[in-house]
């Protein structure tokens, strides 16, 4: 069955692949065996789970297979180790070796994602339709993103004439082509995508590979032989910083001018992205330019001449500029790292936002709720505040539709309450004594949000609340953060740093030491956003744009789900994390 085939198929043809696949059962030493004949693409992995066997079992069991499966390669199943409880609701494995997962009854999406050891974000990314889970649909599992396997029990069946190779310090994708004569693009796909790049030691499968022993490059063109040209374009704004500086009357008074300060700590954060990458292979020349923060600056420097040379731009920050760039080049792609409207990529069909707006992160949080906590009791608190009508409409459509779609949901529409500035209204007697009452208030009025918590922190030993609201909470001084933690109190924010991450840790120590300062939040959106967008054009090209999908990062503090909002607008990035408050620390919840 060719690689072409990439639709869907049902469970009952499934059902007899399988048969065919399998050379019926086998008795050794006593113990019976279903007998697995390995696929092009399958993985040990894939197998274990379809056949609801422990993969450490199939290892202990296939000696051969700790050293990666063939194709044609036998696998056996012991019979006594199957999990029937698993083995009723296994997925199913496609022609190309992904997993197909039929969505069951109250499953959620967190679940799912934790049950095949993924992030929900990265199942979200291969099945964009999840968003609204569906009893019945059928997800596919992106092998290559789940965590705690190693690389041989992930790495998909090969020929049996491949080569094994050892991943030096500096080696590249294109210079193992060359070197075995083999299209980089097999030695990828054969890796299953190798979707961390190449690191030194690991060890990677080079299908039908032959050592060079002429130097004969290959002919075939490849993303990774490409040598691109990015544009860094920050408003450093230096004369500005020097006026400020020279103002001080003392030392003490001596401090950056903001732009500056954030343009500094940005970059500094994408120099460590841009080594990252150039180790991984990157071939890219970096133009740092000062637009400064005035249209005068940037105007003139918009006009250089190597401006119209550059692929990729990151930067600049003010809408104006991204706008006068959009039309000067026409074919390089223009990220916008720092808060800006929606109107940013309105008729900008090669800008990327990538910092979700506020409406963003409300449907987020509607999505979220109507997917943790269909079955309980779902408020929205709609208080008569004319500037947030459009807020409170989102929140109430988003939730609404993602409410629909959870066959355990307790009512088909969202509770409307409608407290007053100064009081509860109606809302205390729509609480539930019997269920947990999810409060969702989309409103960052102080007067009101200082009422909503005051008057719900007594009614909480009595009911059991979750109050969802916003950000913006944490900096109102009226509103302690004590009662929010009695609250359960729980937002959609873009980012979140992790102090617990080890990541994050490593990183700040290099940060420190090349930088001499310490690490923050520009610094780490320096870091995601340029390693993200860099390994997008060092992966897929400079057509990177129509294949966000596929590009695989790790970042520090926020993620990437950048979708387009027509054909004749830029990319948004709808991606979002939630966090909860207990003990007055804030932690990522599912």
């Amino acid at each position: 069955m060719g690689m072409s085939l990439r639709c869907t198929l049902t469970l009952a043809l499934w059902a007899s692949l399988l048969v065919v696949s399998a050379q019926g059962t086998r008795t050794i030493d006593g113990r019976k065996y279903e007998v697995h004949v390995t696929q092009a693409g399958q993985t040990l992995y894939a197998i274990a789970r379809t056949y609801a066997v422990p993969v450490d079992v199939l290892l202990a069991v296939n000696a051969s297979a700790n050293d990666g499966l063939s194709i044609g390669e036998e696998v056996l199943i012991p019979l006594d180790a199957v999990v029937k409880k698993e083995r009723r609701t296994a997925p199913t494995m496609r022609n190309d070796g992904e997993l197909l997962h039929t969505v069951r009854k109250k499953e959620t999406l967190f679940g799912i994602a934790r049950s095949y050891g993924m992030d929900m974000n990265a199942l979200l990314e291969r099945n964009p339709d999840a968003i609204t889970l569906k009893e019945g649909m059928e997800l596919v599992i992106p092998i290559a993103r789940v965590s705690g396997a190693s690389a041989t029990v992930l790495a998909p069946a090969l020929p049996a004439d491949v080569v094994k190779h050892v991943v030096q310090p500096g080696e590249t994708l294109f210079g193992l082509g060359q070197r075995y004569k083999v299209d980089p693009e097999v030695i990828r796909s054969a890796n299953g995508g190798l979707p961390q790049g190449l690191k030194a030691g690991d060890t990677v499968a080079i299908p039908g590979g032959q050592a060079d022993t002429t130097g004969t490059p290959v002919v075939k063109r490849i993303r990774e032989q490409m040598r691109y040209k990015v544009g860094l374009l920050l408003p450093f704004a230096v004369q500005r910083n020097d006026s400020v500086l020279a103002r001080a009357s003392n030392e003490e008074e001596r401090a950056f001018y903001e732009p500056t300060r954030i343009a500094v700590q940005f970059y500094n954060g994408a120099l460590l992205a841009i080594d990252s990458m150039r180790a991984l292979g990157l071939h890219a020349d970096v133009e740092v330019m000062d637009l400064g923060d005035d249209m005068k600056t940037w105007g003139a420097a918009l006009k250089k001449p190597e401006i119209d040379e550059c692929d990729l731009f990151l930067g600049p920050f003010h809408r104006t500029a991204i706008e006068q760039l959009a039309r000067i080049n026409t074919h390089a792609h223009i990220v916008c790292p720092v808060p800006q409207s929606n109107k940013v990529i309105l008729g900008m069909p090669t800008v990327s936002k990538v910092t979700p707006t506020r409406s963003d992160l409300l449907k987020h949080t509607a999505r979220y709720v109507a997917t943790q906590y269909a079955r309980e009791n779902i408020i929205l608190a709609r208080p008569d505040i004319a500037s947030e009508k459009d807020g409170q409409e989102q929140a109430r459509t988003a939730l609404n539709e993602s409410l629909v779609a959870r066959s355990e949901r307790l009512r088909d529409t969202v509770l409307l309450a409608k407290p007053g500035r100064r009081e509860l209204g109606d809302l205390a007697a729509k609480l539930d004594a019997n269920r947990l009452n999810v409060i969702v208030a989309p409103s960052e009025d102080v007067e009101f949000v200082t009422t909503l918590v005051g008057k719900l922190k007594p009614l909480a030993t009595k009911y059991r609340i979750l109050l969802v609201g916003m950000e913006s909470w944490k900096e109102m001084p009226s509103v302690p953060l004590t009662d929010l933690d009695v609250l359960g109190f729980t937002f959609a924010t873009a980012s979140f740093s992790d102090p617990a991450d080890p990541r994050l840790k490593r990183f700040t120590l290099a940060y420190r030491e090349r930088f001499h300062a310490d690490v923050d939040d520009y610094a780490l959106l320096g870091f995601d956003v340029a390693f993200y967008y860099l390994k997008a054009l060092f992966t897929e090209g400079i057509l990177f744009p129509d294949h966000f999908a596929e590009v695989r990062t790790e970042p520090l503090h926020m993620g990437f789900r950048m979708t387009r909002t027509g054909p004749e607008n830029g990319f948004r990035n709808e991606h979002a994390i939630m966090l909860q408050q207990k003990d007055l620390v804030l932690q990522k919840v599912p």
